[in-house]
């Protein structure tokens, strides 16, 4: 029986993903993947370039995850742009090895963390963040600079969790979004999504 180039290259992929969840994204051996698929090393280059392009290509996909779990959440909270930051301080706090991926510049060519246009990758959060700041009454040339203060604070506050730095014996710990963006920015708005 033949496996499929398709089926391969997922299952590189899904692999992948699953070495980055247990081993973080610094750990990445294509040789020790491939051999997890039941394929040599030379038949994963088959695929990709290198490690680098097997890792955004992952990147892309848990990105998607991300979005869509984002996304349900905004769609089930009373108040959408802070539910679907509390998700997202959920998940990344729950897989911190993909927070790392993302905020570090293994799979990349570039140094740093990857720059990514949050416009046009994350188009639906965008939006919700903008309808949200729109019923807080603040300007549209103000909330795009304002969208990207929420997303740095966000992420500084999961890098502080993630670090240990801030300890927190609350039960539920995405209320500390309430707390660290939205109550210290003071956006409250002034009617209901």
């Amino acid at each position: 029986m033949t496996v499929s180039k398709k089926n391969i290259r997922d299952r590189l992929i899904d692999e992948t993903i699953r070495e980055i969840g247990k081993n973080g994204p610094g750990q990445i051996s294509l040789r020790r993947i491939a051999a997890a698929c039941g394929v040599t090393h030379a038949t994963a280059y088959k695929h990709f370039e290198n490690k680098q392009d097997l890792i955004a290509t992952c990147k892309k996909r848990i990105s998607k995850r991300v979005q869509a779990y984002t996304l349900r959440s905004a769609r089930r909270a009373q108040e959408p742009c802070v539910g679907m930051c509390k998700a997202y301080l959920h998940y990344m706090t729950q897989h911190p090895q993909f927070y790392s991926l993302f905020h570090s510049s293994v799979g990349t060519a570039e140094s740093g963390a990857v720059k990514t246009d949050f416009r046009k990758t994350y188009a639906a959060q965008y939006e919700i963040m903008q309808d949200f700041l729109c019923r807080c009454g603040i300007p549209e040339a103000e909330r795009p600079a304002l969208i990207r203060l929420i997303d740095v604070l966000l992420n500084g506050l999961i890098a502080i969790l993630l670090s240990h730095t801030l300890g927190y014996d609350g039960k539920d710990i995405t209320e500390l979004v309430d707390l660290f963006v939205f109550d210290a920015l003071r956006l409250r708005p002034s009617r209901p999504a």
